[in-house]
């Protein structure tokens, strides 16, 4: 099941984190979708680590994440099963798609914030959060 992320309650110093709920919010080894004018983000809390954000579409036929099978840090297409890693939004081999993927952090708060401005696919896991965070 997917559940719709309240799009209310935006970070006073920085429009373009949004305030998804705590963690216990999330759904274990589930998602919730985020929608906002550029498309839809998949935020997803996988059984291990942080929470992630990435893409809600499949690149191959546009199938929506969010929906796919949370497996350690990846999450397979509900459509074809191609796995996208949750940490680099890279597919595994031998497919070579990619999806955008978003900074995620937790506020002292307790509350899980989602940038709507994608990383580089590429960029490794939590890159750049905590100065972001606090700005």
């Amino acid at each position: 099941m997917t559940i719709l992320a309240d799009m209310t309650a935006v970070l006073a110093d920085s429009a373009d984190w949004i305030d998804c709920g705590t963690l216990d919010d999330l759904p274990l080894r589930g998602a919730r979708v985020i929608r906002h004018q550029g498309g839809s983000i998949a935020l997803f809390r996988p059984a291990e680590g942080p929470p992630a954000a990435i893409a809600n579409a499949c690149p191959h036929k546009g199938g929506p994440l969010a929906d796919g099978l949370v497996h350690g840090r990846a999450v397979s297409c509900p459509l074809h099963g191609r796995v996208f890693s949750l940490d680099d939004g890279r597919a595994a081999a031998p497919d070579r798609d990619c999806v955008a993927r978003y900074p995620v952090t937790v506020s002292a708060e307790g509350r899980v914030l989602v940038r709507l401005r994608p990383l580089s696919p590429a960029a490794p896991a939590g890159a750049g959060l905590i100065a972001e965070a606090a700005e």
